[in-house]
This record gives structure tokens, sequence and C-alpha cells, in this order.
């Protein structure tokens, strides 16, 4: 399956000079949406040299960030020093998508209750991209429209008790949404989203979380299905420039 790049912009050292406050919130920004997408596979380790060259900026803020999403167990670390994407074991993929389940099934129902027209305008919006991208082939636009599809409506919940925790989650699991675009077993035809849009347009929030729900507990069925006792790894996960927008 083809994937297309997009080029990202690096931070311009010679007409601004930016703070450095500035340089760690762009590099932070760049990792998370990575790691959420899943353009950060399972197994992949995290190069210094190369994300500092393609962020134009030095090591410093790269080692920062890497360090901070170590903590939020985002990254690991080997024993010899590198910092890697986890490969997520079963047990810990499981529970995952079981708690994915009861907290994004809340942001959605809390979400429905005070859907706009504009609300269902966007996600009706994004949710064609993601159609044009699923007939393209395109993985990651696939993968960044699902994300954009989803969190977009978590927003509408105005929850600022869930949303951090929701982001966690898509932090830790979110490398395996790769993977999930190669399973034979996986239809990804946004059928979901179809059926959570009309529930949104009708204000059903017990459809629109029902919706949700069936979303995750396919992905998960379908990624456990291929797991091994090591965890999710691709074959070339060391390897590939995945480039995206942010």
């Amino acid at each position: 399956m083809p994937v297309k790049k997009t080029q990202i912009e690096p931070i311009n050292t010679e007409a601004e000079k930016p703070a450095r406050g500035h340089v760690y919130e762009h590099v932070l920004r760049y990792m998370r949406r990575g790691l959420m997408v899943g353009a950060f596979l399972p197994g992949q380790v995290m190069s210094l040299r190369k994300l500092a060259a393609g962020l134009g900026t030095s090591p410093m803020p790269v080692r920062e960030v890497l360090s901070r999403l170590v903590a939020a167990n985002a990254l690991e670390e080997t024993k010899g020093g590198s910092v890697r994407v986890p490969r997520l074991g079963p047990d810990k993929l499981s529970e995952l998508f079981t708690v994915r389940e009861m907290l994004e099934g809340m942001a959605a129902e809390l979400a429905t209750s005070k859907a706009t027209p504009e609300l269902l305008e966007e996600l009706t919006g994004l949710n064609k991209q993601l159609l044009v991208a699923i007939e393209k082939r395109d993985i990651l636009n696939c993968l960044s429209f699902n994300q954009m599809f989803h969190f977009t409506l978590y927003r509408a919940s105005d929850s600022e008790v869930l949303m951090p925790l929701i982001e966690s989650l898509w932090l830790q699991f979110g490398p395996t949404m790769y993977m999930s675009l190669l399973i034979p077993s996986m239809p990804w035809n946004a059928s979901d989203h179809k059926n959570i849009l009309a529930a949104i347009k009708e204000k059903n929030a017990v459809a629109v979380k029902k919706g949700i729900v069936h979303d995750i507990r396919t992905t998960g069925k379908a990624l456990l299905s291929v797991a091994g006792p090591q965890g999710l790894e691709l074959p070339f996960a060391h390897g590939p420039e995945l480039q995206f927008d942010y």
C-alpha cells in the first residue's frame, strides 16, 4: 500500500530565531501528533539527529521532549539508552481499548447533547476527506483524518477531565493504528462514522456512544488477532520516513 508523503516545514532559524520555549512546544506538538495518528510505529527507535534535522532545531529540545514522552508512557527507554515506541503486548493493548470504550463513549455522549449544526458539518467534512483517503489508499491521511474526526467530536463535550485522559490513551495506542490498515480482517470503510453522524443529527446520544464503542472494539479485536506475546511490531518499523501535517 503506497504512502503519500507530505512535507513538514522546519523552524526558520535564520529569519526568526524562535524562543526556546517555542521550539520545545513545536517539537512536542510534532511528536504528540505523530504518535497519535500512527506516523511512528511500534518498535521504531527515535533518532535525535534525524528528528532535529527534520524539524530544523538542535537535539536538545528533541531530547527534552522524548524524556517527557517516556515519563508519560508514550515512549520507552531501552537498556542501551535509546528511546523507542513501545511494542504493546496483548494484555496492555486489550486494557487500553477497554478504557477507550469507556472514556470515549462518555465523551461522545456528552458531545451529542451539545452538538450544533456546525459541529455536524465539520465532522461530515472530515469523514468525506477520510473516505477519499481510503479510496486512494493514502495511509497517513486515513490515520490523520480518523484521529481528527474522533477528537473533533470528543472536544465538543467541553470536558476538561476527559480530554487529557483520552489524549494519553491515544499517545499509547496510536502507533498501532498503522497496522490496523494492513490487517485483511479489518475493513477500513468508516461505516461506524456514518452511523455516528446520523445519530448526531438525530441527537441520539445512546446511538452515538454505541457507534463509537463499536468502532473502537472492532479495531481492538483486529489488532489483538495479530499481536504476538512480545507485542505488535512491523518488520520495517525502524526504517520508514513517515511525514505528516500537524
